[in-house]
């Protein structure tokens, strides 16, 4: 019982205080592939105790050896009571009624995001398969043209994937624009970005008010996107992109990433003003701290926990 409550500990005080101090350390985009890191690993935490809580508490009422003790209070110690049998059979049931009660609701809820993140799929391999009907090959893998007055490029997921060109982004780029902007967009499908976005959007879903998957459902398709500006920057410099960026200032699906519709200006000035050295340092290592501890924190909890260094 005190493994679960101090996992509960941990998820409250990750719920509250993640979001704030994780944007505060991603805002400026410094290490975009840390930053979403650090937000992956903090939600897919507190996913994880959420299963973790109800299966301990049943595991304890099942399988108690008779110790008794507490995590930090008489309300832990009272709960051990109960799990031991030791207040009445009704009490202990009552515990079990509602473990399981968490876990079914658990279950349901994994149902529901598993639901909605296939139909965000489904949706999104839809759009690939129509690009394919609709558009003209461009001469490079997966690239297709599309007749549009709308200026934008953008990637759609799908099996397989296909990155999208309007003919009027073709009339406002010039040939390294259109490069770095089709490096952009491949740098997505490599890194699987659009599949990591889909998720967070399932579950921003499901849990729209939980501000730790709401906050990261808006920022890592940010940090995503500087990540595929700085593959393509690698790759065809800087002002192309930076010129590509300006000429697709416009709209892109919903479903899809593109290489203008996140944060454009704050990733300009990025691209023009890029971070100190001694900035970048400071923010992976502040990162890595973040992630350290996120990480460890809740195993610690379990392996302390179980070996009855907590209790007993």
């Amino acid at each position: 019982m005190n493994v679960a409550a101090g996992l509960l500990i941990y998820s409250a005080a990750m719920v509250v205080l993640a979001p704030p101090l994780l944007g505060a350390l991603t805002r400026g985009g410094s290490a975009p592939r840390f930053g979403v890191a650090v937000w992956l690993i903090a939600i897919v935490s507190v996913l994880a105790t959420w299963v973790a809580i109800p299966a301990l508490i049943l595991a304890d009422v099942v399988f108690h050896d008779g110790r008794r003790g507490s995590l930090l209070s008489s309300c832990v110690r009272f709960l051990c009571e109960l799990a031991a049998g030791r207040v009445g059979i009704a009490a202990q049931l009552t515990v079990v009624a509602v473990a399981v009660g968490l876990l079914a609701a658990g279950t349901g809820v994994a149902i529901r995001v598993a639901g909605t993140i296939r139909r965000l799929h489904a949706h999104a391999h839809d759009h690939a398969q129509a690009v394919r009907l609709v558009g003209r090959p461009a001469g490079q893998p997966d690239v297709f043209i599309v007749d549009s007055g709308e200026r934008t490029a953008y990637c759609v997921a799908g099996r397989p994937p296909a990155i999208v060109v309007t003919s009027g982004a073709l009339a406002a780029l010039d040939r390294d624009g259109l490069q770095a902007v089709l490096a952009h967009e491949r740098a997505h499908l490599d890194g699987h970005h659009p599949a990591i976005v889909t998720a967070l959007r399932g579950l921003a879903t499901v849990f729209p008010r939980m501000k730790l998957i709401t906050s990261g459902a808006r920022e890592i398709p940010r940090l995503l996107e500087m990540c595929a500006d700085d593959a393509a920057v690698r790759h065809h410099g800087q002002h192309p992109l930076l010129t590509g960026l300006m000429a697709l200032a416009g709209a892109t699906p919903a479903q899809a990433l593109g290489a203008a519709d996140v944060a454009l200006l704050s990733r300009a000035e990025r691209l023009v003003l890029p971070p100190a050295a001694w900035s970048r340092i400071s923010t992976r290592v502040g990162l890595c701290g973040a992630m350290t501890v996120i990480f460890l924190v809740p195993v610690a909890t379990f392996v302390l926990g179980t070996s009855g260094l907590f209790c007993r």
